[in-house]
């Protein structure tokens, strides 16, 4: 079974002062390459980057391989962006979805997460109390997802609904969860 990998990143960031947050410098490089490489190395088969408000600049930075998808109903919220993402994935048989504010992603975190992955459940990382990313879902399940979403939610309304399939997968030593959201955030990227 195949694995589609796909990364949020159409947002304005506006909390965070208007900056893209994909863009932002993380190890030398954008923050972008760090989550596409995780996910690549990870296990992914193909990556999949949803872009909107700086859809020039971030998909420019996608590089060989990756796919950037124009959302141009970003502002509209997560949901459409999703969407997008899951409908550009294809016939993969799995999907691992991600945000691309999220410097703590690693390799090692997506490959656990992807190996701890049933058929029919979806896998959800969790860091303590919080929960994360990369979610793994059956494509049925994130086309399902996608469909059910509304607004700037993504996918919890369909993880509220289907509770007693999610599988919670314990992360905390693989990872800080915490996203970049703010500019008291920006320390995260080290």
């Amino acid at each position: 079974m195949t694995v589609a990998g796909i990364v949020l990143a159409a947002g304005d960031g506006s909390r965070l002062g208007g900056r893209a947050k994909a863009l932002l410098p993380h190890r030398g490089r954008p923050l972008l390459l760090t989550v596409v490489d995780a996910l690549r190395a990870g296990g992914c088969d193909e990556v999949v980057v949803v872009v909107g408000a700086f859809g020039d600049e971030v998909a420019a930075q996608c590089g060989a391989g990756v796919t950037a998808v124009r959302n141009p109903e970003w502002a509209a919220g997560m949901s459409t962006s999703l969407r997008a993402g899951v409908d550009a994935a294809g016939d993969h048989g799995t999907v691992a979805l991600t945000v691309v504010d999220f410097p703590g992603i690693t390799a090692e975190l997506v490959r656990t997460v992807l190996s701890a992955h049933e058929p029919g459940t979806v896998t959800l990382p969790v860091f303590g109390d919080r929960p994360g990313h990369p979610v793994v879902f059956d494509r049925t399940d994130a086309v399902a997802a996608a469909d059910q979403a509304a607004g700037d939610e993504g996918a919890r309304s369909f993880l509220a609904r289907n509770r007693d399939r999610v599988r919670r997968l314990d992360c905390s030593a693989l990872a800080d969860a915490a996203d970049i959201d703010t500019p008291e955030d920006l320390h995260r990227l080290g």
